[in-house]
């Protein structure tokens, strides 16, 4: 199922409970996040996640959920499956333990913990990842991890930005952005393919996202990505066309584009098979 423009809207929109004041708070509540970027990854996972089939009391982990957008969608929508949400960022697991109470959403659990310590063995039926492993050096060892951690029949979900160097862009301002955060140059589908496989995993399926829809909504949305006030007054008065655009760009999978969309299981069940 691809999400509808209702069901887009909805992603994020818990965050209010977490706001710090009062204005913020109603428009998160109302529209959701001012940001487009975060809220079409998450989208994607979402649409992925909707072709899947699990069982009832099927275990999922967000890994690097931040926010956790997708995983409040999901499990709002499917209170069958339990959810844990792993984050670095001691706030963003406050955060997120504080909504989850408020929704109670019982079958949700943040943990403190970076995805290189994820020691757990056969536990998931699916994991998540979306734009985490370009923060971490070690992303090979992030990759066994999530090897180790998966059920046999178990599927890993990755959403990744694609290298910044093969990036195209409408507004010149954008031609030299970067995430500082970043400690490698993102990921091209070979890369990516390459490093899955040395971690025993076969890729089902990868496309690609933020094609023109998208990345126009991204730039529209981030244009003056160098001046807060600036950025947050122009998303703002874009934000109706951006998020139009944004929710245009996950109806349906590319060829190409500025992000990877990654589907793959462990090895030896695809041989299996």
């Amino acid at each position: 199922m691809t999400l509808d423009f209702r069901h887009f809207l909805q992603i994020g929109t818990e965050q209010w409970l977490a706001q710090p004041d009062l204005l913020r708070k109603i428009f998160v509540r109302l529209f959701g996040p001012l940001g487009v970027h975060a809220r079409i990854r998450n989208a994607r996972i979402i649409n992925a996640f909707n072709k899947l089939t699990f069982s009832p009391g099927a275990k999922i982990l967000d890994a690097g959920c931040g926010h956790a957008y997708a995983t409040f969608w999901l499990a709002r929508h499917y209170p069958f499956y339990q959810f844990t949400a792993l984050e670095l960022d001691e706030k963003l697991v406050r955060d997120g333990r504080y909504i989850s109470n408020r929704l109670v959403l019982k079958q949700v659990a943040f943990v403190h913990q970076s995805a290189l310590d994820i020691i757990a063995a056969s536990e998931y039926d699916l994991i998540f990842s979306i734009d985490l492993l370009e923060h971490i050096q070690d992303d090979m060892k992030v990759l066994c991890n999530f090897h180790d951690a998966l059920r046999p029949r178990g599927f890993l979900l990755l959403h990744l930005p694609r290298r910044h160097q093969e990036h195209w862009r409408f507004f010149p301002v954008f031609k030299n952005h970067t995430t500082p955060e970043h400690v490698r140059d993102e990921y091209t589908a070979s890369e990516i393919r390459s490093k899955l496989d040395l971690a025993g995993f076969e890729v089902i399926y990868l496309c690609y996202g933020f094609n023109r829809w998208g990345e126009l909504a991204f730039e529209s949305n981030y244009l003056f990505w160098k001046s807060k006030i600036l950025r947050t007054l122009t998303a703002l008065f874009f934000h109706p066309l951006s998020m139009w655009l944004a929710y245009m760009d996950t109806r349906r999978d590319y060829a190409d584009g500025n992000s990877l969309l990654v589907l793959a299981r462990p090895k030896r069940i695809m041989g299996a098979q």
